[in-house]
């Protein structure tokens, strides 16, 4: 569940790296609704010349647990920002490193765990937990 959990991480890193929203890798980890935001917000990143940089570090917790779904509870230590493609230089809103809470939803598909539903609310977890 939680090597699930941090693959979706993994391939949206790698898809925004690049404003890929056809990266086979995030329907491989994540199913809709989430899937289709993602590709949306990657979508509109890529029509604007923007691609992502900065790495996550990732504490994620199981908080609950069935037998085809499950809540992960993290505290993400993010250096993300987002730069244009051409220039390099970084777009607004420009972020400090901050911990950000996330609260992601996995599902049982097609024999394997993905994300389905995923929020994030910026600069307010404990860091680490």
């Amino acid at each position: 569940m939680l090597a699930a959990y941090r693959a979706a991480w993994s391939a949206f890193d790698s898809a925004a790296s690049v404003a890929n929203p056809e990266d086979p890798a995030l329907a491989a980890t994540m199913v809709d609704p989430q899937l289709q935001s993602v590709k949306a917000n990657l979508l509109a990143d890529q029509r604007q010349g923007i691609v992502g940089r900065g790495n996550f570090a990732l504490h994620p917790k199981i908080t609950a647990l069935s037998a085809t779904s499950a809540t992960v509870v993290d505290c993400v230590y993010s250096t993300a920002v987002l730069v244009d493609k051409a220039t390099g230089k970084q777009v607004p809103p420009v972020t400090p490193p901050e911990n950000d809470g996330v609260t992601a939803t996995l599902v049982l598909s097609g024999g394997s765990w993905k994300v389905s539903k995923q929020t994030v609310t910026d600069g307010k977890c404990a860091p680490g937990s």
